[in-house]
């Protein structure tokens, strides 16, 4: 019976050098961005009988280079996808264009993996003001059931290299695919695969959103306000913690000393928060010289997640791919408003210790 591994398998492999590693290959294929496949092998318990639970037989799946497990354990319905096919979902999206794969890599000891891709399109670079853009597909998904299949677009700001998956979708998730691992998932992959226009449309609507945060003034009173009404919007504490004083001790620095930040713009506060979630939020080099936990974290996890969410409070939220954001002020001010009274219970609080 496969063993299961303690070693880390996960690997990144990009045609540019990065942030995240400064190793380079000249053209990413299948073979050496995949060079193993997924099989999936029945789970026994002590006494030899295969695991079953309330009927359901239960599974795990072993990598053919080593024969380990990896992932958790899954049931037999669900649908994991090979290598393969994940690698044919992008090729099948973007075949007969000028797309190119630039980047591939897997999480959790490969139980989760991306694929990033420039499109080919005169959306792979923009400008916002002085500030360069490059925006790309991503495709992600897991096969332990951590995470379903799906397509965002995301965007790095060359200066700072901070990026961001632009998501800007409504409930009928019109602008950022995604497809459980069901027996519905070939109909759900088979519209991914002719939805590409769609992140076309994200793309712009992202860069609109940019150029009207460039418009919007905003001082570093301001923007330490909103950066710990934001942070403590959700907290049963009035007070901010040493690790919350911090953090937004950091984020002010970062809007007005960041990479071409100048602390005078609402757009120099998102890159404050792009900035820190992107690069600093979950610590340095943790493996050979890679960044995968800050790399997984910022796009994939809490540090995506907190972009997001940051954004949305800036932002309206687009209904169509024809509509676009528009500054919401009412939200930044109701972050300010938070953030102003948390910081004065704060002061309170150290002025009473002392």
């Amino acid at each position: 019976m496969p063993k299961n591994t303690s070693k880390n398998k996960d690997h990144y492999i990009s045609t540019n050098a990065s942030w995240v590693s400064k190793d380079t290959v000249q053209e990413i294929t299948f073979e050496n961005a995949f060079p193993y496949e997924f099989e999936r092998q029945p789970l026994y318990d002590a006494n030899e009988n295969h695991v079953s639970m309330n009927g359901t037989k239960w599974y795990g799946l072993t990598c053919s280079d080593t024969q380990e497990f990896t992932g958790k354990p899954i049931p037999e319905s669900y649908q994991h996808l090979t290598n393969q096919r994940f690698w044919e979902i992008v090729q099948n999206a973007v075949g007969g264009t000028d797309a190119k794969v630039e980047n591939v890599g897997t999480f959790k000891n490969r139980a989760r993996r991306y694929i990033t891709v420039a499109l080919g399109t005169d959306m792979d670079q923009f400008y916002v003001g002085q500030r360069e853009f490059k925006n790309r597909f991503c495709l992600l998904d897991s096969i332990d059931m951590s995470s379903s299949l799906y397509g965002v677009n995301t965007s790095v700001c060359i200066v700072c290299q901070n990026s961001f998956n632009a998501a800007m979708q409504d409930k009928s998730g019109l602008f950022r695919f995604k497809v459980r691992h069901s027996k519905n998932m070939i109909d759900g992959i088979e519209n991914m695969e002719k939805g590409i226009e769609s992140f076309i449309g994200v793309s712009k609507q992202f860069k609109h959103a940019l150029q009207v945060a460039e418009t919007v003034p905003v001082n570093r009173e301001e923007a330490s306000e909103a950066f710990t009404g934001w942070i403590m919007k959700d907290s049963k504490d009035k007070v901010m913690s040493t690790r919350t004083r911090n953090t937004v001790e950091r984020l002010g620095n970062l809007f007005v000393t960041g990479a071409g930040n100048k602390g005078e713009t609402l757009l120099d506060a998102f890159s404050a928060v792009t900035d820190y979630y992107s690069h600093e939020s979950s610590g340095g080099q943790d493996k050979d010289g890679f960044r995968m936990k800050q790399n997984e974290s910022s796009n994939f996890g809490a540090g995506n997640r907190a972009k997001q969410d940051f954004f949305k409070h800036l932002f309206t939220t687009p209904k169509t791919l024809e509509e676009k954001p528009a500054f919401n002020p009412t939200g930044f001010k109701n972050l300010r408003e938070i953030g102003r009274k948390v910081e004065q219970e704060t002061q309170n609080q150290i002025a009473l210790a002392n």
